[in-house]
């Protein structure tokens, strides 16, 4: 169970898209990605890579691969999926790694692209 103050609404992230100081992350595989879309403004990095990717990944290469800053401990990252499983995941897996103001958008690509028609 995730805990509520950890949680982001579909109307947060209306909010969130346009600030890029933000950083949402899609953990979608990419074949899921490039046939359904994605939310304004994420970046795809599957849920099998996080922990390389915030851990070990170079700032240079992740501004190479994702053409945005790599994220810092205190910069809020927003995880979503297809469903919320996979997001609350890689929350788990940020916090472990020290990023304190991760969340999750529980309702993810599954509620965006319903209200999103």
């Amino acid at each position: 169970m995730v805990e509520a103050d950890r949680v982001v609404s579909y109307d947060d992230m209306l909010k969130v898209i346009n600030h890029p100081q933000k950083v949402i992350i899609d953990v979608r595989n990419p074949d899921e990605v490039k046939s359904t879309g994605k939310i304004p403004s994420s970046i795809n990095i599957p849920l099998s890579t996080v922990d390389n990717v915030l851990q070990s990944m170079s700032e240079v290469e992740f501004q190479n691969k994702y053409s945005r800053t790599k994220p810092r401990a205190d910069d809020e990252l927003i995880f979503y999926c297809q469903s919320g499983r996979r997001s609350s995941e890689a929350l788990d897996k940020a916090l472990k790694l020290g990023y304190r103001k991760s969340k999750t958008y529980l309702g993810s690509w599954n509620e965006w692209s319903s209200k999103n028609k």
